[in-house]
């Protein structure tokens, strides 16, 4: 039995539908779909993914939406935060002397 296929039936997708989504032949589809199902709020998750590996559906929002703010994140680590400049109201004026 493959990784795949434990996925599957730990969402409790039936053997006959195991064995229909791997007669589809698309194995980079089928783990395409595992991978957003978290970001759905699929009622029947094994039920849905299924069908969304038959008909292809696309990326939910939400999984668009938390790669980009891992990038996003990602990329500020590398910002220079020095601990000893004062921002705000109380910061010293730099124009003074």
């Amino acid at each position: 039995m493959t990784a795949i296929a434990i996925e599957l039936l730990k969402l409790h997708v039936s053997q006959a539908g195991i064995t229909q989504l791997f007669n589809l032949g698309d194995l980079d589809e089928i783990e395409r779909q595992l991978m957003y199902l978290p970001y759905r709020k699929a009622k029947r998750p094994g039920a849905f993914l299924i069908e969304a590996v038959r008909h292809r559906y696309s990326p939910p929002k939400e999984f668009t939406y938390a790669k980009h703010i891992s990038s996003v994140s990602t990329s500020r680590d590398g910002v220079d935060q020095d601990p000893e400049l004062a921002f705000g109201p109380s910061a010293p004026d730099p124009f003074e002397s």
